[in-house]
């Protein structure tokens, strides 16, 4: 990795060890001294409780990601006397507000650091490293005068497409000349290279008018498979807010049978968002009406009803990647039933998780109708260690803790825990990602010990310890066997621009693949990555699944990138050619955007019987937010669908868990099964919890068998039309046919509301 495209990485770097204090004297690890005012209403105390942690922890100037803080306290210091101490100080300013979202402070950092270092002909390559960071601070200007301020649906998909060409156009013309500059003093430089092809892009210039020794063969940006394009319509939505890097649920929260938007972003000072769909093509911002304002923060979002009463609630993990400062409570936030949520993290018990989190999932471990949840929780060498946590639902409201009971309280940077019955035999099993160290998959053993919650460390027997580099994870039944399969994504961040670049210049990559573990059946896995074709570089952050042309088999969205402002890395959708092979469908299907991908969630938003696709793609600093994307699916002709939701009685009522066997009838009158599993989806992201698949050009249903989670017991259901909504009851056996009808989505673009579109000073 050279110097120049590790620069935001050794910057993070030096930022963690500051954070971390590495020297020989003891740690000390941080306290959340903050304290939870238990004589206000529960919304109103973590409102509060929030607020106050933001002012004492994430304004903390040893925070990492407290960019503004940070760059304030560097320029109060004295300037340093020696001329290359000097440079490297105000180099230090400089990268702190491009952090910051402060672009054109960080420009005239970099020119004071650039103009000492010839003065006093400083040595060592920091001017090289200036001057590239000074080019991707042109960079980046551009985006926020063209991309953000002027958004339009096409911006920062690749490739580019006319309507997304600069108006503004000087910052990035600026990027170009130092881009080529650099590239003439390195010209294997293809991190450079390639940034430097998105920039003639924005530009207008592309292919035809830039070097052609520097230039990406657009052949390179062809789709393996032709589908029709899936445009970008969050702005007409009015979905479009910007956030830094967030979670996403697309769920009903209502009850109305229309699917609702929930947004969050990751900094305390982020207003968690409701929005309600109106069922005409639009949506209303439910958020203060929720009664949560204040309520703020999370990197990711889970949804389920963990208290049975019939409406979905939300759960918010916080904390992640901030170490020590990180020690804060996932909200659960109780829906009410009227369109306003209550924050009962205090009175259930899980005020007590009190620790950095991203990873969590819902599920029922000990089958008894009552969902749990399972913490995934990021240690470092360098922190408290923060053990995972298992919290049993104990039908009354409450949680307890019982990780170390059951086994599964390991000590590792978890960055994804998923849920499923990978070995069929009644009981919900656990994967975690471990960023930078081994993955785990817990086998459940609670039926063979007494009931009593157990779990048995099964990873290497399953063979699934790798990736190492691991993020965001998924079970999913890929090829219609049976057999919940395992994705385990990749996040090798040192590697991330150069391998995004080489694939494109047809160059070896450095780091890791991602891998798709094929179920064996017989409690082991194996890697199909490179046979079923899915072995490309990817950095992945979010990630789910879907059916998005209604065939019946799932495909796989990865949301790409890291912090850095050099990772303009393409998302990645992959199509699943019946079971056998994917094919990467990125730039015919228009999800090609390089911003940070992070929360995703599939849904049929407009009933219209497809799944429709939105992203949270703000990056991770202060001045990194970005504009969420809405895909509209434009429906696949001759292709139908079903969609099915489960009540649960003795089952949990989301019926979470639950496995589903749909057996179709074809115009040959041959049968086919397509196998699903009631749950949000991947760990990065909130799908809706009714199962939408499509049914291909079958011509009926036969039946549709249910394995009820928690009860274990089989129910078959019959005469269930195709193309409809059907809701199914545990213990009636009867179809309950839902009149939900279809919809236009807004076809033109609503007026920007600028309380929600908020970005630092440029």
């Amino acid at each position: 990795m050279s110097t120049r495209t590790s620069f935001l990485l050794l910057s993070v770097l030096l930022l963690f060890i500051t954070a971390c204090g590495k020297d020989k004297k003891p740690r000390v690890f941080a306290q959340n001294t903050v304290v939870y005012d238990t004589t206000l209403p529960a919304n109103e105390a973590m409102a509060k409780y929030l607020a106050e942690c933001n002012t004492k922890y994430f304004q903390h100037p040893k925070n990492r990601f407290a960019s503004t803080t940070r760059a304030k306290d560097l320029e109060s210091k004295p300037a340093p006397k020696d001329a290359k101490k000097f440079v490297e100080w105000k180099k230090a300013i400089g990268d702190e507000w491009l952090f910051a979202g402060e672009t054109q402070k960080a420009i005239d950092s970099y020119d004071e650091a650039l103009q000492k270092a010839k003065a006093e002909k400083v040595k060592g390559g920091i001017s090289d490293e200036i001057t590239y960071m000074k080019a991707i601070a042109y960079m980046r200007l551009g985006e926020q005068l063209n991309c953000i301020a002027n958004h339009v649906s096409e911006s920062c998909i690749l490739p580019i497409a006319e309507p997304a060409y600069y108006v503004k156009k000087d910052p990035t013309v600026k990027a170009v000349e130092l881009f080529e500059q650099i590239l003439q003093e390195n010209p294997d430089d293809l991190s450079a290279m390639y940034l430097l092809n998105i920039a003639y892009m924005n530009l207008g210039k592309y292919p035809d008018q830039m070097p052609p020794q520097y230039r990406i063969n657009p052949e390179e940006f062809k789709s393996d498979y032709t589908i029709d394009r899936f445009p970008n319509i969050a702005a007409n939505l009015g979905v479009d807010f910007i956030t830094k890097s967030g979670g996403v649920c697309v769920e009903d929260f209502n009850n109305d049978g229309l699917l609702d938007i929930v947004a969050s972003g990751w900094f305390l000072d982020e207003q968690v968002k409701i929005m309600f769909n109106n069922g005409d093509g639009t949506f209303r911002d439910q958020t203060e009406a929720a009664t949560i304002k204040g309520i703020t923060g999370g990197l990711d979002l889970k949804a389920a009803d963990y208290n049975n009463d019939g409406f979905m609630d939300i759960l918010i993990p916080r904390g992640a990647w901030w170490n020590d400062f990180g020690k804060l409570p996932a909200s659960l936030l109780r829906n009410n039933g009227d369109g306003t949520f209550t924050d009962v993290t205090y009175e259930t018990g899980l005020f007590k998780h009190l620790r950095p989190t991203q990873s969590a999932v819902f599920a029922d471990f000990n089958n008894d109708g009552w969902l749990d949840i399972y913490f995934g929780n990021e240690s470092r060498k360098e922190s408290e260690p923060y053990y995972n946590e298992l919290f049993l639902s104990d039908g009354k409201g409450k949680f307890n803790e019982v990780g170390k009971e059951a086994g599964v309280d390991v000590i590792c940077f978890s960055k994804g825990v998923a849920s499923a019955d990978y070995n069929n035999d009644g009981w919900m099993d656990i994967v975690v990602s471990s960023q930078g160290t081994r993955n785990y998959l817990f086998r459940n053993d609670t039926g063979k010990n007494g009931g009593k919650v157990k779990f048995t460390d099964v990873t290497k027997e399953a063979g699934v310890e790798n990736p190492i580099k691991s993020f965001p994870v998924a079970f999913l039944d890929y090829d219609n066997d049976g057999w919940q399969d395992l994705y385990i994504a990749t996040y090798d961040a040192d590697n991330c621009d150069y391998d995004n670049a080489a694939e494109y210049f047809n160059k070896p990559v450095k780091g890791e693949y991602s891998i798709l573990y094929h179920n064996n059946g017989d409690g082991t896995f194996t890697d199909v990555t490179k046979q079923v074709s899915m072995q490309r570089a990817m950095t992945v952050m979010g990630l789910n699944y879907g059916d998005i042309d209604n065939d019946g088999w799932l495909d796989i969205y990865n949301g790409t990138g890291t912090p850095n402002y050099t990772s303009l890395v393409p998302k990645i959708m992959f199509r699943n050619n019946g079971g056998k092979q994917f094919q990467d469908v990125t730039t015919a299907g228009g999800f090609g955007h390089v911003q940070k991908g992070h929360g995703i969630g599939f849904g049929d938003v407009d009933n219209d019987g497809d799944q429709d696709v939105y992203e949270d793609m703000g990056g991770g600093y202060e001045g990194d937010g970005f504009q969420g994307a809405f895909y509209e699916n434009p429906g696949t002709p001759g292709n139908n669908w079903v969609t099915i939701q489960l009540v649960g009685k003795k089952a949990n009522a989301g019926a979470i868990g639950s496995r589903v066997k749909i057996t179709l009838e074809e115009a040959d009158k041959s049968t086919r099964d397509i196998y699903l599993v009631v749950s949000n989806g991947g760990s990065f992201g909130v799908n809706s919890i009714r199962l939408e698949t499509g049914i291909g050009k079958a011509t009926a249903i036969k039946q549709v068998e249910v394995i009820w989670q928690g009860p274990n017991t089989k129910e078959v259901f019959s005469a269930i039309p195709i193309n409809s909504f059907v809701k199914l009851t545990e213990g009636q056996g009867t179809v309950e046919v839902l009149d939900l009808k279809p919809f236009k989505l807004a076809q033109e673009p609503l007026p920007m509301d600028h309380s929600m579109h908020q970005m630092p000073g440029m």
